[in-house]
């Protein structure tokens, strides 16, 4: 592990951002692969919309919901083990230039 107390700031934002965009890279391509159909039937989204949670289009086909199936729970664990995998190999173990 990579001691980041000598990195600086805006190297370890960076980084930070490139993981962010990674993230939703791997949240689209999950939604993709799995479908609208089997996303319905695997998780639950949410019924009841306030003025202050509303989503526009592409926050529709993000929003996957909590799981509702092992299916969906297999999915969901799989994004997220994926996307901290690759936060904290990113962040801590890649060596900073």
């Amino acid at each position: 592990m990579i001691d980041i107390s000598a990195v600086p700031a805006p190297a370890i934002t960076g980084r930070l951002f490139t993981v962010f965009a990674i993230a939703f890279v791997i949240i689209i391509i999950t939604a993709r692969l799995i479908g609208s159909e089997r996303k319905a039937r695997w998780f639950k989204r949410r019924t009841n919309y306030t003025l202050l949670n509303r989503r526009g289009i592409f926050g529709e086909y993000l929003n996957f919901g909590y799981p509702r199936t092992w299916q969906g729970l297999v999915v969901a664990l799989g994004m997220y083990g994926l996307i901290f995998a690759i936060a904290v190999g990113y962040i801590c173990f890649y060596p900073y230039s």
